[in-house]
């Protein structure tokens, strides 16, 4: 996995030198999480949050409207939901999650007028999680640690390849987006049999364009 990281490192300083910088966008996104399990349908852990980044535009060809658009993410999110007694535990269960990510997006950006524009993106993303802390009445534990999770093999993925797909408005220099966005690679997965999770997330966006 850090070989794909590495990978990724080159592969965006290669587009900044291949291509001409157009734009930098600062912006803020509302996200809402969704831990999926693969066998028992749990929909219990959805946090939700903020998420604070950059992305940076390259224009293609100056006879399209296509960029590429690489840019970094901090991602924090949370939730405290009440257990069901047919499930595993009774009581509350806190979980907080935290994520930087680096996105690789195609972007088609479609001129209405000289101040309007409609844009889609669609690429994947390389994810770092550092916080996957879960709190249930006097029990605390983190999923990314092994002690914690019982194995070095059932403990969360620190790194993990995802996607997103998503479309936005341009009115001037703000911007107002939504994308979806999915994991490629597990988040978590027990190596003895049991559930395994990803995540799925949705991010409403409103960010501010500075062009070059």
């Amino acid at each position: 996995m850090k070989k794909i990281f590495s990978f990724a490192a080159v592969a965006l300083l290669a587009v900044s030198a291949a291509f001409a910088q157009d734009y930098t966008r600062l912006q803020a996104s509302y996200v809402a999480f969704k831990l999926t399990d693969t066998e028992l349908g749990d929909k219990e852990i959805q946090p939700k949050g903020i998420n604070l980044g950059a992305a940076l535009g390259f224009s293609v060809t100056d006879d399209l409207p296509i960029y590429v658009e690489p840019g970094i993410n901090l991602t924090w999110a949370h939730s405290a939901q009440d257990i069901d007694a047919t499930r595993y535990l009774i009581g509350e269960r806190k979980f907080t999650y935290m994520n930087v990510a680096i996105p690789v997006n195609g972007v088609y950006k479609f001129e209405v007028n000289d101040k309007v524009a409609i844009s889609g993106h669609a690429g994947f993303n390389f994810k770092v999680n550092f916080m996957a802390r879960q709190h249930n009445d006097d029990d605390k534990f983190s999923w990314l640690s092994k002690k914690d999770m019982g194995s070095r093999d059932d403990r969360a993925n620190i790194f993990q390849l995802g996607g997103q797909i998503g479309c936005g408005v341009h009115l001037g220099a703000f911007y107002i987006g939504y994308q979806f966005q999915s994991d490629f690679m597990k988040f978590q997965e027990f190596k003895a049999g049991g559930p395994s999770h990803k995540w799925l997330a949705n991010y409403i966006t409103l960010g501010i364009t500075m062009s070059e």
